[in-house]
Order: C-alpha cells, then sequence, then structure tokens
C-alpha cells in the first residue's frame, strides 16, 4: 500500500513539471491573417500568421507549436513552427507559420462554402499545442473565432 501511494505520489510530481508556474496562464493562440503561398497539384501551402498573447506579467519564451486548423468546421491545414520567440509580458506577438493543406480539404472547403460566408467572416477553430520556456511538457490550446469578412469581428474568442 506505501508503495502504491509513493508511486502515485511521484506520478504526480511528475505530472505538475509539465505545466507553467503556480498562478501562470498559458498563452493564447488565434489566427491574425492568412495568406496563400504557393499552390500545387496534391498540397498547397499557406503563410498563416499565428497571434500569440502573453497574459502573464513576466516574459514568456515560446519554443515550438504545431496546430490543425478547421475553417467552417472543416479540416483545412496543420501547421509546425520550432523558431524560438519571445513574448514581452502582457503583450503579444504575430509569428508566421508555414502551414500546409492537401488538395481535396481545399476543394471541400470551395465548394461548401456559401458566398454569404465570405461577407460574414468564416468561422476558424485552431487546435494544437505549445511549448515554453517555462515548461517542461507540452500545453494544449483551442481557440474558435471568425475570420475575414466584410464586417469587423473579434478574432480568437476563447471556448
Amino acid at each position: 500500500m506505501r508503495t502504491r501511494l509513493l508511486v502515485v505520489f511521484a506520478l504526480l510530481v511528475l505530472a505538475g513539471c509539465a505545466a507553467l508556474p503556480i498562478n501562470a496562464v498559458p498563452p493564447k493562440v488565434s489566427v491574425a491573417e492568412i495568406d496563400i503561398k504557393s499552390l500545387g497539384l496534391f498540397e498547397q501551402h499557406f503563410d498563416v500568421r499565428l497571434r500569440l498573447t502573453n497574459p502573464n506579467d513576466f516574459d514568456l519564451g515560446i519554443e515550438a507549436l504545431d496546430f490543425d486548423l478547421e475553417l467552417n468546421g472543416r479540416p483545412f491545414a496543420k501547421g509546425l513552427a520550432r523558431s524560438p520567440v519571445l513574448i514581452p509580458a502582457v503583450s503579444s506577438v504575430v509569428l508566421r507559420v508555414d502551414a500546409i493543406t492537401q488538395s481535396k480539404n481545399l476543394v471541400q472547403q470551395i465548394r461548401t462554402l456559401p458566398p454569404e460566408t465570405l461577407r460574414e467572416g468564416v468561422p476558424y477553430r485552431i487546435k494544437g499545442r505549445i511549448r515554453t520556456d517555462k515548461s517542461s511538457g507540452w500545453l494544449p490550446f483551442e481557440q474558435k473565432g471568425v475570420y475575414g469578412g466584410d464586417e469587423p469581428s473579434t478574432k480568437g474568442i476563447a471556448i
């Protein structure tokens, strides 16, 4: 019994090491802009600019992140960034990330995207994980928002 308790305690301590310091808030990730980089027959590359927001009162270094991006409720692109960036305390930065989509995902988007959605803005969901200099493991993130449209919109609405 004592051995089991010791093992459970050790696992809890190790799990806690992956988190941010006490009272720290993980960074928020939202889509700031998407541009076409290149179009190919089998896959397309996009320049996705992500807004990384640090709500903490200390600087936060981002070491890596990866994500899946959905547009209008459908899979769209996957991205990965391994270049370090520093987010000053209580501020945000924009990080450029190369994202790739397959032709089938792009074709589905074009076929199912109603014209009024383009005017109102396309709903998106970005889900992934991020690694900071303050944590030893990956921290998950998920954000919903609306990209584009004729009307000004709130981007990066937290869920």
